[in-house]
């Protein structure tokens, strides 16, 4: 869909997102929003709550509400969420300019190791809101607003505020890097500034998925906060994306066939094992014979694996119908599976996964191996497993003090949560 750019009279462009998470309507009281500067988190509903101001303008208690698109809500391709998320992007001049190397090096000598890896994970991530990046950094959301109008100003990020419609709602404001805040980083590395570059021009001017790649990097960010006060767990591997597709483009070269790229891939740390897993998020935007085709791409990549059973990928679907259907479909390809080569599937809903988060006992295995079909219903009547309980690979040695979240995590792993 061609979406048209709408002019702002401060010289802002609002651009207008396709689709857009449902939110709730939790409200605060005048006297405790004044901290805060963002209001509603631009992120799935399971993300934790703070507290919130009232917007300047809502809709009226009658006003109809409306779908982005017409047709039926389950239906590939068609979205059944009611808002219009729309972000104002503001793109600051200096924030696109090749800085001297006099200017890297005072640029280099402002910034602390927290900074520089908060650079690196919107270089990883492409977008992260700022309650994303509180929950990672900061000890409160007011600091976090602080040292990222600090990172805007020196025009190393881009910070856009974000709105719902219908009525003027704001949301929690969305950050990704900019090609200035590209420069910094490469120079750190001692790297080629144009592939650094590149990749924020496309995270700049391509954000029309950005809805989605908040909402799956919610999930990673979910498991970092819920793990964090309980013992020996926590989140060791956080791979975004475009690293999870570098490293498999070689692969696909060498087996010549379609390799799948998941929304995020991650290894957890729980109970003296490690968790492989891929995120794959879906709004139910595909058809069943693309998620087939994926499902298949999967099966033909791990096989090639030891202990592929051990590699579990995870889809979160909209509703239980969409549910219902993928555990189908995947048991359809059994004949393609063997017992000691194929990955291990797993389902939950974003609503499960709202009410109980990702933790929670709300993994439901895709037996691909049965005699009969799973039943019509399955999702509920289906024996779901907490995430700790997914098989694990052997464990290393390594601390559950250097996950990620941990307390001054950054500076025992400055190349941020995709480098152990």
């Amino acid at each position: 869909m061609n979406t048209a750019l709408m002019p702002d009279p401060g010289g802002r462009t609002l651009t207008p997102f396709r689709e857009a998470p449902v939110q709730t309507d939790d409200r605060i009281t005048p006297s405790e929003a004044s901290a805060t500067g963002d209001e509603d988190a631009t992120a799935p509903s399971f993300a934790l709550r703070h507290s919130r101001r009232r917007a300047l303008q809502e809709a009226k208690v009658n006003a109809h509400r409306f779908r982005t698109r017409k047709g039926p809500a389950s239906q590939a391709g068609r979205s059944p969420l009611l808002t219009h998320p729309i972000v104002l992007r503001d793109l600051a001049a200096h924030a696109d300019a090749r800085p001297s190397q006099t200017q890297l090096t005072k640029l280099h000598r402002s910034l602390t190791q927290r900074d520089l890896v908060i650079l690196q994970s919107l270089y990883d991530y492409r977008y992260l809101n700022t309650l994303q990046l509180q929950e990672l950094f900061f000890p409160s959301l007011r600091s976090c607003q602080i040292r990222l109008h600090q990172l805007k100003t020196l025009g190393l990020i881009y910070v856009w505020k974000v709105i719902e419609t219908p009525g003027v709602r704001r949301r929690h404001s969305m950050s990704l890097i900019s090609a200035r805040g590209a420069r910094v980083l490469a120079d750190w590395h001692d790297d080629d500034q144009r592939a650094y570059v590149e990749r924020s021009h496309d995270a700049r001017d391509h954000c029309w998925h950005a809805v989605h790649d908040l909402e799956a990097n919610q999930f990673f960010v979910s498991l970092v906060s819920r793990s964090r006060e309980i013992p020996r767990q926590g989140l060791q591997i956080w791979s975004g994306e475009e690293q999870v597709r570098e490293e498999r483009r070689e692969r696909a070269r060498e087996i010549k066939q379609p390799i799948p790229t998941p929304d995020g891939r991650g290894i957890y740390r729980a109970n003296g094992g490690r968790i492989f897993f891929d995120l794959e998020w879906d709004r139910a935007t595909e058809s069943l014979q693309r998620m087939r085709q994926k499902i298949a791409s999967y099966v033909a990549y791990f096989k090639h694996y030891r202990d592929a059973d051990k590699h579990h990928v995870l889809f979160v679907v909209p509703h239980d119908e969409r549910e219902d259907s993928l555990q189908y479909e995947t048991w359809r390809g059994r004949p393609n599976y063997s017992l000691d080569t194929c990955c291990s599937f797993w389902t939950t809903t974003s609503d499960r996964l709202r009410r109980w988060g990702p933790l929670g006992t709300i993994w439901l295995k895709v037996e691909n191996r049965a005699e009969k079909p799973p039943p019509i219903g399955i999702t509920r009547v289906g024996q779901r497993i907490p995430f700790k309980r997914l098989p694990p690979m052997d464990d290393s040695d390594r601390s559950t003090d250097d996950c990620i979240g941990r307390p001054f995590w950054w500076e025992r792993r400055p190349g941020g949560g995709q480098i152990a």
